[in-house]
């Protein structure tokens, strides 16, 4: 693909953002980086993954503002979020590397807190908290990724990797990137949960980290997006990532670490069955059902013991729970009802300031 010329002078941070979509939040998420106090050094790349609704023409009327001029645009025909980002990716010249996905919103002040550890060259990641909202923009809820007696720099390496299969929060939003981590890795095309094959290859190249307990990003939960819909497809995403995670414990190398990764993945797929609706439901019990004979073959070839996998009864159970959930917020009419299309531009509330 041709690079877009810019004649954007050098930036410190090249940020990712996928659209397909997203009339409704597009101008809202646009605005909460270009508000950003050092959004001089930063360049937002925004590709229209083939967007069928008004996206890309709002998209096309704030880069033609005087404050989108940091404004990349690539447009493709859609393919999927994973080859909107490595779209992007490729165009990307900044040392550092962030992900905004285009219903989300930074902070007020995110950039007051990156932009001077990466002045400072402070670590391969950056992390730091999310909290969420609704459709609406309101915070709903919170995810504490990093509790603050954990903050600062710390080395990569096992123990950080550990730590990091422990929480298994893979979120590419959640962190900044020194961009060299990124070369030769691709979010896995066609592919739903593409995060959960990156995101832990990028780990293990990390030599520092650099953990915010700062609340800078806001991940809207709405209705439609993958994280509330399961499907065989999602299951088999899923599968794969903990199918790719057992192969990588032949290799020695963190063996531990892709073991745990492994059954944090299958760990999922198992949850996802349980949610997808009854017509998939056989679809998905065999897709986690043939990982788990692999899971035994690999067992079979090794002199230690490794757990066996019990997942049957947790799988009906959970489903149990999940039907019941659905039917009592079906009454109660609590489901998650996609918004209203919002108006062109950068009209929205202003995002919220990061957590003291």
């Amino acid at each position: 693909m041709k690079r877009v010329v810019s004649d954007i002078p050098k930036t410190l941070l090249s940020v990712i953002i996928p659209a397909y979509n997203v009339e409704a939040y597009i101008g809202e998420s646009l605005g909460s980086a270009l508000r950003q106090a050092r959004i001089n050094e930063i360049e937002l790349i925004v590709v229209d993954d083939g967007s069928t609704d008004s996206t890309l023409d709002r998209i096309l009327a704030i880069q033609g503002t005087e404050q989108g001029q940091n404004i990349k645009v690539i447009r493709q025909e859609n393919r999927g979020v994973s080859a909107a980002r490595n779209a992007a990716m490729a165009h990307a010249r900044s040392p550092y590397i962030g992900f905004l996905d285009a219903d989300d919103i930074w902070s007020t002040n995110f950039s007051d807190v990156i932009m001077p550890l990466l002045d400072a060259g402070a670590a391969d990641i950056i992390e730091f908290n999310l909290g969420i909202i609704d459709s609406k923009g309101r915070i709903i809820d919170r995810m504490e990724l990093i509790d603050r007696g954990s903050v600062g720099l710390r080395a990569g390496g096992t123990a950080a990797l550990m730590e990091f299969a422990r929480v298994c929060q893979v979120f590419p939003v959640a962190r900044v990137y020194r961009r060299e981590l990124w070369e030769g890795i691709e979010f896995p095309a066609g592919r739903v949960y593409e995060d959960r094959s990156a995101i832990p290859l990028v780990y293990t190249r990390a030599r520092t980290l650099h953990r915010l307990a700062d609340e800078l990003y806001y991940y809207r939960r709405r209705a439609g997006s993958i994280t509330q819909t399961a499907t065989p497809h999602t299951v088999m995403s899923l599968a794969i990532c903990a199918e790719e995670a057992l192969a990588r414990c032949d290799v020695g190398v963190n063996a531990a670490y892709w073991m745990a990764m492994f059954h944090k993945n299958f760990a999922h797929a198992c949850f996802q069955t349980s949610r997808v609706d009854t017509g998939a439901f056989s679809e998905s019990m065999k897709i986690v059902e043939a990982t788990a004979a692999r899971y035994r073959t690999f067992t079979e070839q090794r002199p230690e013991e490794l757990p066996r996998l019990r997942f049957h009864m947790r799988i009906f159970a959970e489903r149990r729970v999940f039907q019941a959930k659905r039917v009592i917020k079906r009454v109660l009419g609590l489901e998650l009802r996609a918004p209203p299309a919002a108006p062109a531009g950068l009209r929205g509330t202003p995002p919220p300031a990061a957590s003291e």
